[in-house]
This record gives C-alpha cells, sequence and structure tokens, in this order.
C-alpha cells in the first residue's frame, strides 16, 4: 500500500511576499468593469435556501449571504469543513482554525500538515499542498480514477511508484475583483470560488437559480426540473463577477493553456472579441458567447458545452449557436465516420470483440469501461459480459493462452477507440507490458504521480508479471488512428515506450488532461480538459501526450485497417 503521508513527504515554511502569493496571474483589464463592492464596507443580508446534493432526497439547509446588494451568493467558511467532507466521502475529514485577531481561517485535514488558509484582508486562498489537502484516501497524490478499491484486480508496485509534493499554491483573487468578506459577524467565501476551487476537484459544481442551491456532479431528470424552475436575475455587478470568476478557473484550471499560448484569459476574451457578451447582463448573450469560445475556440475533445443557465431562453440560444462548429472538432467527427463506414463495410454484422483470423487474435472495444464494484472479476468471464474491458481482457488471455492456442500474433485495435475509465487502460497496459503504468502531472501545482500496478489476470489469486502477454513468444501489436483518444491515445504512448508492442496504423489522436467539469457563476454546465495530465515517463521525466502517438507501421488506407486477412499476412511478413 502506499506510505502514510506524515512519511513520505518532508515540508518547508515558505515565507512570501507581501501578497502572499506565488501565483502569475494577469488583471481584468482596468476600467472594464464598476463593481459594486468596496473592499473596507459591507452591507450583508442573508437567506437561507434548501441546498440539494446530487439528488433531490439528498437536502438540507444552506444560509446563503448576499454583499453589498450584487447578488453574488457566498458562504460562511464556517461551514467549509462540513461541505468538504460531503464532496469527498461524508467521513469527518477537515477541522477549522482561525487566527487569534479572526481575520485569517484555516481549514486542516486532520492528522496532516496539509491546510488551505482563508485570508480575508489580502483576498488570497493558500494551499500547503492542493492536491494533499483534496485527495481520497489511500489514493496516488495525483490521481485520475482510484484504483485502491479495486485490490483484486491491481496491486501497487511500492518500488516502481512515487509522489512528487506539489509547490505551496497560492491563489489571489484581487486582481480579479473578488472579494473574501470579513466582518464581526464571519468571513465569507463566494460559492462559486469554493465550487471552483474545491468541487471541481472531485468533478462536483454548485448552481445557484436564485431559489435554491444543487451541488451535483451531473444533472438527473429531477435535478434538472427543480434547477430550471426559476429565472435568476443577472444584475450588472452579478455579471461583473461572473465573469471575473471565469477567468479566475479557467487561468487556473485550464490544463492546455501553455499549449494554446493563453497567458490570461481575460485577454483571450478581448482578442477574440466575447470579452463584451461574457460580462454582459443578457445571460442568453453570454452563455451564447461562452458556447462559442468552448466549441470554437478551445476546440480541444475534453472541452465540451453541458447546459445552459436556468436564466437563459433556450430556442434564443439554440438559434444563436446552432451555426458554430469547431474546425478541430468537425475534422475529428468526419474521421470518426469515415472509419466507422469502413468497419461497417467489412462486419455488417458489427465487429466481434475477440476474433482469431489465422494465427492472429484481434481484440477489438471502442471506449474503455469499468471496473465496477458489483462485478465479480474473480469467475470465468462470460461472453455477454466482453463490454466491460476487463472481462474481455481476462477472456482474451484465456483464449489466447489455452491448451494448443494457434496464436502467435495478438492485435489490440484502438483504432475507433475514444477513451473511457483510466483503471481499465491501466489494465489493459499491464495485460501487454506486464506491469501497468500511470504518469500524472499536475499543471498547476507541479504535483506529479507515477503509479506502477500489477494485475492478476488469470484469477489465480496471485499477481504475477509473468502471467501477462508480455511474457512469451506472441507478437504484440496495437491498431490506432485518428480517432484513437484519450485513453485510447493513453495506451499507444505508453507502448511507444516499451519494445514489446509494436504500432499500427496511423498517428493517435492525442487527449492528455482529464476532463474537468465546470459551472459558471450564472449557471452554465461546461467542460474543459483539467489540470490532470497524463504523460509518458522516461528518464525521470514526464512527458505530454497530446500530440498524439506515431505508428511504427503505417496504414495508407483506411478501409486497409479491418481487411483482417491482409493485416494477418502483413504482420506474419514482418
Amino acid at each position: 500500500m502506499r506510505k502514510k503521508l506524515m512519511k513520505t513527504v518532508s515540508l518547508l515554511l515558505v515565507t512570501t511576499m507581501l501578497t502572499g502569493c506565488n501565483v502569475n496571474i494577469s488583471p481584468p483589464a482596468a476600467g472594464d468593469v464598476d463593481t459594486a463592492v468596496n473592499a473596507k464596507e459591507y452591507s450583508i443580508t442573508e437567506r437561507i435556501l434548501p441546498l440539494y446534493y446530487g439528488e433531490i432526497d439528498n437536502k438540507e439547509d444552506l444560509t446563503v449571504y448576499f454583499v453589498n446588494d450584487t447578488g453574488v451568493p457566498y458562504i460562511s467558511i464556517d461551514i467549509l469543513p462540513h461541505l468538504l467532507d460531503k464532496a469527498l466521502d461524508g467521513m469527518h475529514h477537515f477541522e477549522l482554525s482561525k487566527d487569534e485577531d479572526g481575520a485569517a481561517v484555516t481549514v486542516t485535514r486532520k492528522g496532516t500538515p496539509f491546510t488551505a488558509e482563508f485570508d480575508p484582508n489580502e483576498d488570497t486562498i493558500t494551499f500547503l499542498d492542493y492536491d494533499a489537502f483534496l485527495k481520497y484516501e489511500d489514493d496516488a497524490l495525483v490521481s485520475f480514477g482510484g484504483m485502491s478499491v479495486f485490490g483484486s484486480l491491481f496491486r501497487q508496485v511500492d518500488t516502481l511508484t512515487n509522489d512528487r509534493y506539489g509547490k505551496t499554491i497560492c491563489f489571489d483573487l484581487k486582481p480579479y475583483e473578488i472579494d473574501l468578506v470579513k466582518t464581526d459577524d464571519g468571513c465569507y467565501v463566494p460559492l462559486q470560488t469554493f465550487s471552483d476551487l474545491i468541487l471541481s476537484y472531485y468533478n462536483q459544481y454548485s448552481l445557484y437559480n436564485g431559489e435554491s442551491v444543487i451541488i451535483t456532479w451531473g444533472f438527473d431528470n429531477d435535478t434538472a426540473d427543480l434547477y430550471y424552475s426559476a429565472k435568476p436575475e443577472r444584475t450588472e455587478a452579478f455579471a461583473a463577477y461572473d465573469y471575473h470568476e471565469l477567468c479566475f478557473a479557467l487561468d487556473n484550471l485550464y490544463g492546455l493553456k501553455e499549449i494554446h499560448d493563453i497567458d490570461s484569459f481575460d485577454e483571450y476574451f478581448y482578442e477574440i472579441g466575447l470579452r463584451k457578451r461574457l460580462m454582459g447582463t443578457d445571460q442568453t448573450a453570454a452563455d451564447a458567447a461562452l458556447y462559442e469560445f468552448i466549441t470554437c475556440y478551445l476546440d480541444d475533445l475534453h472541452s465540451s458545452w453541458r447546459s445552459e443557465s436556468a436564466g437563459t431562453d433556450i430556442n434564443s440560444l439554440v438559434g444563436l449557436t446552432e451555426d458554430i462548429r469547431g474546425p478541430w472538432k468537425t475534422k475529428y467527427d468526419n474521421w470518426i465516420g469515415e472509419f466507422y463506414e469502413a468497419r461497417d463495410k467489412a462486419f455488417p454484422d458489427g465487429v466481434a470483440p475477440y476474433e482469431e483470423v489465422g494465427n492472429t487474435a484481434f481484440i477489438t472495444f471502442d471506449s474503455f469501461t469499468g471496473p465496477i464494484q458489483d462485478m465479480d472479476y474473480m469467475s470465468e468471464p462470460k461472453e455477454e459480459e466482453l463490454q466491460d474491458t476487463v472481462r474481455l481482457m481476462q477472456y482474451s488471455y484465456d483464449r489466447i493462452m489455452r491448451k494448443d492456442s494457434p496464436v502467435e500474433n495478438v492485435v489490440l485495435d484502438l483504432s475507433l477507440n475514444t477513451g473511457g475509465s483510466i483503471n481499465a487502460a491501466c489494465y489493459v497496459l499491464g495485460l501487454f507490458l506486464g506491469i501497468g503504468d500511470i504518469n500524472v502531472k499536475n499543471t498547476m501545482t507541479g504535483a506529479s504521480t507515477t503509479s506502477a500496478y500489477l494485475i492478476d489476470v488469470n484469477r489465480d489469486g496471485r499477481f504475477d508479471e509473468t502471467e501477462t502477454l508480455a511474457n512469451g513468444d506472441l507478437n504484440l501489436y496495437c491498431l490506432i488512428s485518428p480517432v484513437s483518444f484519450s485513453c485510447g491515445n493513453l495506451v499507444p504512448n505508453e507502448f511507444k515506450t516499451d519494445p514489446h508492442v509494436t504500432l499500427i496504423g496511423k498517428t493517435s489522436g492525442g487527449g492528455s488532461c482529464s476532463f474537468m467539469p465546470l459551472s459558471t457563476a450564472g449557471g452554465t454546465v461546461f467542460r474543459i480538459s483539467g489540470y490532470r495530465r497524463m504523460s509518458t515517463f522516461k528518464n525521470g521525466s514526464f512527458y505530454d501526450i497530446d500530440r498524439g502517438a506515431d505508428p511504427d507501421i503505417y496504414i495508407d488506407k483506411i478501409g486497409q485497417y479491418y481487411d483482417r486477412v491482409s493485416l494477418t499476412d502483413l504482420i506474419n511478413g514482418l
């Protein structure tokens, strides 16, 4: 198991400059927005609203505070340990303490040195170590999905696993005109700032519609009906906060900022002509501008529009956005269509998950699915379970390694694989390479994790790297295309650094960062490529995989991908 935090991290006291921050940011342009909030004088009103956590039946009361009639909802810092506990797993992990003068408030993860300090005098939020403060128990420091809960499938190789803790990070809210508020009665943080910095770590987000607060990881019918039952007002002051908070979230959380050559999202919005609409009081126009930004300008496949604000006129929004297309996404969709057409022509009755053609086994799946907790992965896999990637790998291993098996070559067909579960991807890597490596870097904090896992593919209760396809005389191949994206891109990139597997096809489609759900203060929901970046690990360094993996053997025509007799002849002739 991973060593305890207190035993694996050495901490240094950090002395900061006057702002107390070490984050470089570019402030919004001066003079664009008149703010209604004076940093020293506050008039606060409060309302008790229902808070729905994930579903309608999970309801409690939440006191929401409004500062200087801006309409921006705040929550008391006193309630943060409770909300953090709910976001993590419902257990009691966090506690709160205050300075003697009551100015700064510190939330500590119990039993650790890891803290988040909220300083309303400086309008800063400082994390001693962001990942260690928020991470799931017994999980990797920088993690995608928590393989520790699947103990029957994975065993971590401690000697090959390590964490690099991130730098102390301070979020300076002043350039964004975002206030932490301190009065004689308490300290308050904007609900959306809490959502962007804390809830986003757990793939959750908050929504406020003027009548209730919802914290969720995705709508169901009931929560959607509830959310859209009210129409919140968008005042000039609220719109200003909504815009600045959006810039703050993207400046810090967007994982491809450097690759996109973006120093400041406020400057970027000005350069692409969307700033005025995003900060205006027309919620529908603001949503249309955000849709255009995500679809046409970000145009990376992990970033996408999800749902409109409760204050948006959906019919008008459709009219404003129906002709907006992303150039890269359009190309990608066209490629998917071409590859599906070629495969459907070759396999009119559908492609089999496992197929043998002569001495070659083909394993095909279009997304990495599972593992799931209620599946009995120690039993013999059944054909009706092969939509689960782990079960397909177990089934394929049993067939390939059976007595008197004719299989000499194994082809993993990821030509139409668009990604999915990183846990399933790690299992595939373990099957083909003996050890599955997952290398993740936090682009915001600099923290990184290299995790190595053994799998028990033959289900005998032993984790032995000899029980894999890499151990033997099999010839291993992976079929890739420009459609191979996200985990469908991670796996061939890991194969590229290993001598056991040969890549066939065309360069894979990229996709290095995990998707991160976010909301705006106005209640619009979207996804971005977040700060957790999948990487390959070579010579002790992490390398981005967003450009894709180049094949060792190129295929010229798309139709050749699915002529498996010819592919088998090609492989046998190598």
